[in-house]
């Protein structure tokens, strides 16, 4: 993906959170959502700058929850051993990052060792 087209799917995905339920339904940002979240399953190597451009964007307490239990808790259960040591550096570089992380719900199905490191580096859930 080109950095245009992550800042973009990142944009629309933020648009879409913006909206109420009867604004939101269907559409383009519907399909925004659609994307990131297959993206996280399927290809999560490109998942990965859309999810960190969404808390550049907005970095606002409504969406970093929304990206903490969505898209990065998403994830860490799918993914996890394979990204918690990126996610490590950033929270210890970055306080908008260790904020989010405080909003990840649950261990679902992370698996112990990524959810101990998880909560090791995320901030207090707000």
């Amino acid at each position: 993906m080109t950095k245009q087209s992550v800042h973009d799917l990142a944009q629309a995905w933020i648009d879409y959170h913006r909206l109420s339920p009867s604004e939101a339904n269907g559409g383009q940002l519907v399909s925004a959502w659609e994307a990131l979240d297959a993206l996280v399953r399927d290809q999560p190597e490109v998942a990965w700058p859309i999810i960190q451009q969404l808390w550049m964007l907005d970095p606002s307490d409504r969406i970093l929850a929304l990206i903490a239990a969505g898209p990065v808790e998403d994830l860490l259960c799918h993914h996890g051993p394979d990204f918690i040591g990126r996610i490590e550096q950033l929270a210890n570089q970055d306080a908008v990052v260790r904020k989010m992380l405080g909003a990840v719900w649950g261990q679902s199905r992370m698996v112990d060792d990524v959810w101990r490191r998880l909560k090791a580096v995320a901030g207090s859930s707000f």
